[in-house]
């Protein structure tokens, strides 16, 4: 039996309890939180309320969950790992390389695992994209595009505070770069060039675009923003002879063309004298393009959660590491910078 326990038991705090009752070998026993309110919340589940950090790590537990806002996760995760306890962490796994860093070293000492919740390398739409991208359906990838828009147009509560690492670089890019370090696993970030706005939200950014370019070639572009009221693809994927695109998601709305055979370009337009606007964007004869299904996905909502079990009783490593959450900070660090010189950041990340 896993005995597990939560610090800060908000949203997440609570989503994190849902999802360990999938488990009859989990048992959520106690919680940390410094509003009394939330203990009430946790008595009310039949958790221990602890009301202090102390009392928590003595709760006889073997897994520590921490969800609270960023900049408390260095402090909670070193201390749990200190007293002979593994730590999962809602992202992003700390504010700086650095403290990562020191995580790892804290984790190498005690010999405790800290894992990152990044369960969106799980999400269908990610899956169906990297499926379509490693099997070369559309030919040799050339630029990804993907992009997070919501229409509320502000950050709320803890986001919206720079001191607790508030921000959509923070709370939606770790996402986003960790899903495109995982795509292109095996090779480098040469370059990061990012722009962020604070559109709506004075204080943190509401709107970022990040260019992170492969060491093989390849663009990932990025882009979160929280005022869009009239929408772009999730994913669009371009290859040198496809196209790939996600409109949520589902990963199951959108398209997957490719071009047959060995057509190119004007070929389609020999003969014709008109073409539109444009004779270089003429359309393709249909006959000349294929529609291919978009990859179905099966649910793996719980997989991060499968793992951390069998992680916590030794059966299995994390698949969320420590050296990638290092990497998707160094990436981060590299597009906070970029913004901040407005010029491209040379990297080998």
């Amino acid at each position: 039996m896993v005995r597990a326990g939560i610090i800060g038991f908000g949203y997440m705090g609570h989503f994190h309890l849902e999802k360990a009752r999938h488990f009859h070998n989990v048992k959520v026993v106690s919680v940390y939180d410094i509003e009394e309110e939330k203990l009430k919340e946790a008595q009310a589940e039949g958790l221990a309320a602890c009301r202090t950090l102390e009392e928590f790590l003595q709760s006889g537990i073997d897994l520590a969950v921490v969800a609270t806002p960023n900049q408390w996760h260095y402090a909670y995760a070193a201390a749990a790992m200190r007293a002979g306890i593994h730590v999962a962490c809602e992202k992003p796994a700390v504010l700086s390389a650095r403290e990562m860093e020191q995580l790892i070293a804290c984790a190498r000492e005690t010999g405790k695992f800290f894992t990152v919740h990044q369960q969106r390398r799980w999400d269908p739409d990610f899956r169906a994209v990297c499926e379509v991208v490693n099997s070369g359906r559309i030919g040799n990838v050339t630029t990804v595009e993907s992009r997070v828009m919501g229409e509320r147009g502000v950050c709320f509560g803890w986001r919206a505070d720079p001191a607790a690492g508030g921000g959509m670089l923070y709370d939606w890019g770790v996402h986003l770069v960790d899903q495109m370090l995982v795509l292109f696993a095996g090779h480098k970030v040469a370059s990061v060039y990012a722009r962020m706005l604070s559109v709506l939200t004075p204080a943190v950014d509401d709107f970022f675009e990040v260019a992170m370019l492969f060491d093989h070639g390849v663009c990932a572009k990025l882009s979160v923003g929280t005022f869009a009221l009239q929408k772009l693809p999730r994913w669009y994927v371009f290859g040198d002879r496809g196209t790939m695109r996600l409109d949520d998601f589902s990963g199951a709305k959108g398209g997957v063309s490719r071009i047959r055979g060995e057509v190119k370009g004007f070929d389609s337009v020999v003969g014709k004298k008109s073409l539109g606007p444009s004779r270089t964007m003429a359309p393709l004869r249909p006959e000349q393009v294929e529609q291919l299904e978009i990859p179905k996905q099966e649910n793996m909502e719980m997989a991060f959660w499968e793992n951390l079990v069998q992680a916590a009783e030794g059966r299995e490593k994390p698949i969320v590491t420590t050296a990638q959450a290092l990497r998707q900070l160094q990436v981060v660090e590299a597009a906070f910078l970029s913004a901040e010189k407005n010029e491209v950041i040379k990297t080998s990340i």
